[in-house]
């Protein structure tokens, strides 16, 4: 649709064709704004659709769309004013002759695993609420999937919350729309039940940065307001702690269609309030409460396994989903640096405060409730634990603290792990590092 807005007409390579057929009343109008014509810029187009209207509610026209005849009538010669004029007193059914840009061709890319999902929706009108466009052309490379373009707010489909506007309609009640034209295609929507099953095809990005990070990361999702990201958290016991994971992920919903979220991953915090302390109620409340940006920071699933052994270094990933596009993904991993085994800088504040000028996007992710600054400028996530070691008869438990081999010299606070002795209590326990 925006191209077309800005093309005063569809080059013949993208143009798809359809007939769109409107019933009204004697005196009604079909609530459908028509600009152009020969004395305006441009072929007559669709400007604009009233809410509510008899075309809006048909779930036939796009925004964008160029009318080239009404009931038989062929507009290249017409004035804009006649348009309007004919448009008004053109009887009880319209048939509109339309011309559309067509959906760009979807391809299978490293970055996107496709995924389908079954939709059982009610018709209201005899339409399920979106539009679709594509279909099967004797040009091939005319030819596209049956991809939703719309999805009319209010409506079925929108209710429903799975559908998104990019989505490929596979099949309705058995019939498999592969190779169908979109007239057949149409016509297959019109004559099936009140109550259709509906497999939807959709695009899941893939995440590598979520999979080989290591350490929290923070996700950022972006969705439209009032409606739900698609998680169900459940709590679970880690370390003798009681944390917050994700326990099922809704199909084709926004948490799924991102791929940064997995279940099994320890919620830390949403919108920079901490977990740590929250029910499983007051977290569900947290989540269903977000507006339009949910900031998520997560350990994910195939980390909790390995994080008892302590992670070399904390990454933080930072990902933006926006449920418009699949293309809306800005996702780094940010290193901040291995803790070193010898020395024990003052933390450089400065560094960080200029890492952070540099990267505005972070400005966010890296003031998290629950993250502090480690040691060497890295960000840690800090967690405690209870490790229980019985003493060797010879080696002890293997562990010297930081300013602990004189009696004179006095222990920093918390006392920090100097120095592991090998094969070691400490060293085999496998859950202890020097610092």
């Amino acid at each position: 649709g925006t191209l077309a807005v800005r093309r005063q007409s569809i080059p013949e390579e993208f143009k798809g064709q359809t007939v769109v057929e409107l019933m009204k009343k004697e005196g009604s109008t079909l609530g459908l704004t028509v600009s152009g014509g020969i004395d305006k810029e441009g072929k007559p187009r669709v400007s604009n659709l009233r809410p509510g209207g008899i075309a809006a509610r048909s779930d036939q026209l796009n925004i964008g769309d160029y009318i080239k005849s009404v009931n038989g009538i062929n507009l290249t010669k017409f004035r804009h004013d006649e348009i309007i004029s004919l448009l008004k007193n053109v009887g009880e059914r319209v048939v509109l002759e339309v011309e559309y840009e067509l959906p760009p061709v979807s391809v299978q890319s490293s970055g996107i695993i496709l995924k389908t999902v079954e939709v059982t929706l009610h018709k209201e009108g005899n339409t399920f609420g979106f539009v679709i466009r594509g279909g099967t052309h004797e040009d091939r490379n005319r030819s596209r999937p049956i991809v939703i373009t719309y999805v009319r707010a209010g409506g079925p489909a929108d209710r429903e919350c799975t559908i998104k506007v990019g989505d490929r309609l596979l099949s309705v009640d058995g019939i498999r729309l592969h190779g169908t034209t979109h007239t057949e295609a149409m016509s297959i929507l019109k004559q099936c039940g009140q109550e259709a099953t509906l497999i939807i095809e959709y695009d899941v990005s893939v995440m590598d940065s979520v999979a080989n990070a290591s350490g929290p990361l923070m996700v950022e999702v972006a969705k439209t307001p009032g409606s739900s990201l698609g998680i169900a958290l459940t709590t679970s016991l880690y370390c003798n702690k009681q944390v917050i994971v994700i326990d099922k992920i809704k199909a084709a919903s926004i948490a799924d269609r991102c791929g940064a979220l997995h279940v099994g991953d320890h919620i830390l915090s949403i919108d920079g309030t901490s977990m740590e302390y929250c029910t499983l109620a007051e977290a569900t409340q947290l989540l269903a409460s977000t507006s339009e940006h949910v900031k998520l920071e997560l350990l994910p699933y195939h980390q909790t396994r390995l994080a008892l052994k302590g992670t070399e270094h904390a990454a933080l990933v930072s990902t933006s989903f926006s449920p418009t596009s699949m293309s809306a993904y800005s996702l780094s991993s940010l290193n901040m640096g291995t803790l070193p085994r010898n020395q024990y800088p003052t933390s450089p504040r400065g560094t960080l405060m200029r890492r952070k000028m540099k990267k505005k996007d972070y400005k966010s992710s890296l003031s998290l409730a629950s993250s502090t600054v480690g040691p060497a400028g890295q960000i840690v996530h800090t967690e405690t634990a209870e490790i229980v070691l019985t003493s060797d008869p010879i080696v002890g438990f293997g562990i010297q603290l930081q300013g602990g081999v004189f009696a004179t010299e006095t222990l920093s606070s918390p006392p920090l792990i100097a120095y592991i002795e090998p094969d070691s209590p400490a060293e085999r326990c496998g859950m202890l590092q020097i610092g």
